[in-house]
């Protein structure tokens, strides 16, 4: 790892300098985000919130902007001892924020959202920050909205990278000199496997003053029961099942919904495809399964609160992507004891899936491979087995004890100035 900067030695006015939680007094910690939709970010953080230890954290959640998301779904599932605090708290610091969320932003509103942004909601937020940095010892900046303000208000920041560094920025020099100086100012930067890790210090070198390996966390019990809540099949039939947001930017359903054709075709399978999750491209992934004669055998559940129940009804889960952080829904999958099929995208499913050991990896775009290796799951009974058995050995390594070590570990070293 790459060694702490040196720290200032002006006099603290935070009244928590090097407060690790080995004592009896919680560390106060602020977990911070600027909204929530319905991406993995969020599920990550919800489990985050979930599973920390009460004993050595006490934590509050700031959210810049209250979306519906939030307010309908995300908001009920954060734990009741989780201090909430909404940043842009005033209806009018929403206005152009809530015209978004209705999709009534056109190009002249997006200029006098970033406009008024500047000059309006970016000062207020500024000043709750600092009033919020006086009552904790440790931001965790969790999608890095705060990157403006980080280092500031004499506390620890840390700043949690949930993708891949070279394939969000490798061909866009001009966007890493700016992020580079914005990561900087973190006390630590996160990345959530090792792969990222070392992306993130050949991109940053020594510009940045720590870097942490801080996977996603996950609560396998709950994981387990929310798998056994009783939910209407989606089809009489068994079926593969895909948890992702339906956004082709990142992932790649086009990919699955070609592979799958083919095994259909095969006539070798009599398993449905089942995928869990919405975004924008909705209607074209939907035309594209009809185009290929597949539609009838194709069920779009949209999102869900709780998609284990139909994941541990499945025969297998499958991830098909171009490029990833650390994909919660393969770690639920194994928690679930499910075979799982993934692509070998950067990063995350290859160091989850530790080589091939824990699943089959399959090259990113690939409709051969991707069919090959669903045909061998679906068809292999040892193979399917040997999967199932070795799942919540790897699911292990993601769990309560060993996530809260990792995190204990990080705010250790943060706080020791």
């Amino acid at each position: 790892m790459m060694p702490t900067a040196a720290l200032s030695e002006q006099p603290s006015t935070n009244p928590f300098p090097g407060q690790t939680g080995i004592d009896s007094t919680p560390v106060p910690v602020l977990f911070h985000i600027v909204d929530f939709g319905d991406g993995g970010i969020e599920s990550s953080l919800i489990q985050w919130l979930r599973v920390f230890d009460r004993t050595r954290f006490a934590v509050t959640l700031s959210v810049m902007h209250p979306s519906p998301a939030f307010e309908n779904r995300f908001r009920a599932l954060v734990p009741p001892d989780v201090k909430i605090e909404i940043l842009a708290e005033k209806p009018w610091l929403n206005t152009f924020q809530a015209r978004r969320y209705a999709k009534r932003l056109g190009k002249l509103g997006r200029i006098g959202r970033d406009v008024f942004n500047t000059l309006v909601v970016r000062p207020y937020v500024k000043r709750r920050v600092e009033t919020l940095a006086r009552q904790h010892a440790l931001i965790v900046d969790y999608d890095m909205s705060l990157r403006r303000l980080a280092g500031q208000f004499d506390i620890a920041w840390l700043g949690v990278n949930h993708f891949s560094f070279d394939a969000r920025l490798a061909s866009r020099p001009r966007r890493q000199r700016r992020l580079a100086e914005q990561f900087a100012r973190y006390d630590g930067v996160a990345a959530l496997n090792d792969h990222m890790a070392a992306e993130a210090r050949a991109m940053f070198g020594s510009g940045l003053k720590r870097i942490f390996v801080l996977p996603n966390a996950i609560d396998i019990e709950r994981i387990r029961q929310n798998g056994q809540i009783s939910e209407a099949a989606p089809c009489d039939a068994p079926y593969i099942v895909s948890v992702a947001r339906l956004d082709e930017i990142q992932k790649d359903h086009r990919t699955l919904l070609r592979a799958y054709a083919e095994l259909v075709r095969d006539g070798q399978i009599v398993e449905h495809l089942v995928i869990v999750g919405d975004g924008a491209f909705r209607r074209e992934l939907e035309g594209l399964a009809n185009e290929l004669g597949i539609a009838a055998r194709v069920h779009f559940m949209g999102y869900r609160n709780n998609p284990h129940a139909l994941v541990a009804r499945a025969r297998l889960q499958v991830l098909s992507s171009r490029y990833e952080g650390m994909p919660m829904v393969l770690l639920e999958a194994l928690a679930l004891g499910k075979p799982v099929v993934a692509s070998d995208c950067p990063t995350g499913p290859r160091e989850i899936l530790g080589d091939g050991r824990f699943g089959l990896l399959v090259p990113v775009e690939s409709v051969d491979e991707m069919a090959n290796a669903l045909r061998r799951v679906l068809t292999d009974d040892t193979l399917c087995a040997d999967m199932q058995a070795r799942a919540l050995e790897r699911a292990e390594e993601y769990g309560i004890a060993a996530s809260n070590e990792r995190f204990a570990r990080c705010v250790a070293a943060l706080l020791a100035r």
